[in-house]
């Protein structure tokens, strides 16, 4: 961009944009295979309030898909045609001057090179005239072109922390291997997503239960945790704290090593998946557990109440040495001594 436009992104956050008021998202659309796409799809969201590049790309994420990333001049006018649906909209106004901004997509500079946030190759880039330029520190891209007139196809670099009006998202994952991707599925009801944040729940990490429901709060207990797609090199929290010992036995089984804990309810995590209250740990008999420096009947009511039956303290081993004999202890007679009268 040039740079007297560049010198105003700091002003821009006091300067009206056209069309923000009337913010809107539009339905996501799928650039369908037997029209020459690639079957993901793509959505133009507009937030009621300017974002950032990366808050962009956080949000498009939490959609559970991310940025657009574009790989073809095809894919480029489908993408810019979707964004284009309210030219108004890309009309800014600078201090002294107007200017035609798009909406961001997902080409970021890093490392020294232009990548896909989504880690898509890059083997494409439509730049418009006089860009990329001010690197490193212009290093998000959207659509936009160089002076007042109708919207373009082509890229600008600008600033991430710029506020810009819109993004693109896309979906392009297919979780199950099916050849077709997710996020059409859940569209059309082919595929669960309960708590709606783009991803089908058959793809997703979860716990269902664990085994035994209650151990003891000293830790060192092996536990069996059940769930679907668990992962390769799972990482387990107990109540916040990793277990150890973990051992993936299937996708949908794991077994782990409990820390010591706090008595009461406890929660179970896998790589960021929680089951909240998901097993009991039960205090050692003989606890304080109100804190009033002294066990008493008021102690063994909240075991009872809150915890169920308290775990013994560990019994001391016996030392070693040798066993001491037997009392009374004196040889047996032999078998053939004789009788005495």
């Amino acid at each position: 961009m040039t740079k007297s436009i560049a010198c105003a992104v700091g002003l821009f956050a006091v300067v009206a944009v056209a069309g923000v008021a009337r913010a809107q998202t539009t339905h996501p659309v799928e650039w369908k295979v037997s029209e020459g796409g690639n079957g993901h799809w793509y959505e133009l969201v507009v937030p009621t309030t300017r974002i950032t590049a990366a808050d962009a790309s956080s949000a498009a994420i939490a959609r559970g898909g991310s940025l657009a990333s574009i790989g073809s001049v095809s894919e480029n006018r489908f993408v810019f045609a979707l964004s284009s649906t309210d030219p108004s909209r890309w009309t800014i106004a600078w201090p002294g001057a107007t200017q035609i901004v798009g909406p961001w997509i997902g080409a970021r500079y890093l490392n020294n090179a232009w990548q896909w946030s989504d880690g898509t190759p890059w083997n494409f880039s439509n730049w418009s005239p006089g860009n990329p330029n001010y690197l490193p520190d212009e290093s998000a891209v959207l659509y936009m072109g160089e002076a007042s007139g109708p919207p373009t196809d082509m890229w600008n670099n600008l600033y991430p922390n710029y506020q810009n009006w819109g993004f693109v998202v896309e979906w392009a994952t297919d979780c199950n291997t099916d050849g077709i991707v997710d996020f059409g599925q859940i569209l059309r009801g082919e595929l669960a997503d309960d708590d709606h944040n783009g991803i089908p729940d058959v793809c997703e990490t979860s716990i269902t239960g664990v085994l035994p429901p209650s151990v003891p709060s000293q830790g060192g207990v092996t536990i069996t945790i059940n769930g679907r797609n668990f992962p390769d090199n799972p990482t387990v929290l107990v109540g916040g704290t990793p277990a150890t010992n973990v051992v993936r036995v299937s996708a949908t089984r794991l077994t782990a090593t409990t820390p010591a804990g706090l008595p009461g309810m406890t929660s179970i995590s896998v790589n960021g998946f929680t089951l909240p209250d998901a097993f009991y740990y039960r205090p050692e008999c003989g606890s304080d557990l109100d804190q009033d420096g002294e066990v008493s009947a008021a102690d063994i009511s909240i075991v009872l109440l809150d915890f169920g039956p308290c775990y013994p303290a560990p019994v001391a081993a016996p030392t070693t040495g040798p066993m001491p004999p037997a009392p009374f202890d004196s040889p047996a007679p032999a078998s053939d001594a004789p009788h005495q009268r």
